[in-house]
């Protein structure tokens, strides 16, 4: 993947952001169809995900099953996924959650962030992010200087600098992989947690999110979990009908679950280019 390393910085006001106020970055990237997106990068955590509900609904969820897959899709710099790994070891605890869910694997199509920030073990925090994570701020991380942050990015004065303690960084693998790619590559069996969330709206087109959507059809089992954002359900208007004709049920904030017993008739149009752009993807797989 190749990737424009000039750094254009934002002018409008915060409220109009879909980055979170720790970290402001854009960039351009190339995915698995050639196509370039902007893609923007950031650290502190979105209040539209409820992350110990996910974790309830996790653990209720696959209680049968030995392994389950965390995949956050557009992981960035990893603090979304640090948040995610809280509520986990919160609700299943320290050991279950080694046992069955660590490492999670984050992933990203930016290889500067991803080289930078997540293999390195560091991060910028803001205040939002110190408050939810807590008394286990200090169990997670420890604090070093703000000059030991990549200058890939700029930060807001009340930003404040960690790194990872080993025990807690040895919880994370990261990859440089675009969406496609990594669904392409998922063997789902039931036991799953895709994240793709707040960037839906900001860089891909209608018929991309279809192809995208072809492909979760095809690779997500019944049982598995699709996690959005806020940004993509308040600026895709259709988006939350276009889940339903692939079978996915609301099961939480922003939260889905994969269900093909779903049927709207409604949304038989719909339905009729899924089954098309199905085949169409069938087919150039047959011929790869």
């Amino acid at each position: 993947m190749r990737i424009d390393n000039n750094i254009r910085y934002y002018t409008q006001p915060i409220s109009n952001r879909t980055s979170f106020t720790s970290l402001f970055r854009l960039s351009s990237c190339q995915d698995s169809f050639g196509v370039y997106h902007i893609t923007q990068n950031s650290t502190e955590c979105r209040d539209d995900l409820n992350y110990d509900e996910l974790a309830k609904i996790a653990k209720k969820r696959f209680e049968k099953y030995e392994k389950i897959n965390i995949m956050p899709m557009n992981g960035s710099d990893g603090t979304e996924s640090y948040c995610i790994a809280n509520s986990i070891l919160k609700i299943f605890g320290e050991s279950e959650s080694k046992k069955r869910i660590f490492p999670i694997v984050v992933s990203d199509i930016d290889p500067d962030i991803i080289e930078n920030y997540g293999k390195k073990g560091i991060i910028a925090l803001g205040e939002k992010d110190e408050n939810l994570f807590g008394k286990n701020l200090s169990k997670y991380f420890e604090s070093t200087n703000m000059s030991e942050l990549p200058d890939i990015a700029i930060y807001p004065k009340n930003a404040k600098a960690y790194k990872l303690k080993p025990e807690f960084k040895e919880n994370f693998k990261f990859e440089v992989m675009d969406f496609m790619n990594r669904l392409k590559t998922t063997k789902d069996e039931g036991n799953s947690i895709i994240l793709i969330r707040n960037c839906l709206a900001q860089s891909y087109t209608r018929l991309e999110r279809t192809f995208l959507f072809c492909e979760l059809d095809n690779i997500m089992h019944n049982n598995s979990l699709f996690v959005i954002g806020g940004y993509d359900r308040a600026n895709i208007p259709n988006l939350v009908n276009d889940l339903k004709t692939y079978g996915f049920k609301e099961v939480g904030k922003n939260i889905f679950s994969k269900n093909s017993n779903i049927y709207n008739k409604f949304a038989e149009p719909m339905i009729k280019q899924k089954n098309f752009f199905s085949d169409f993807i069938r087919k150039i797989k047959n011929k790869l």
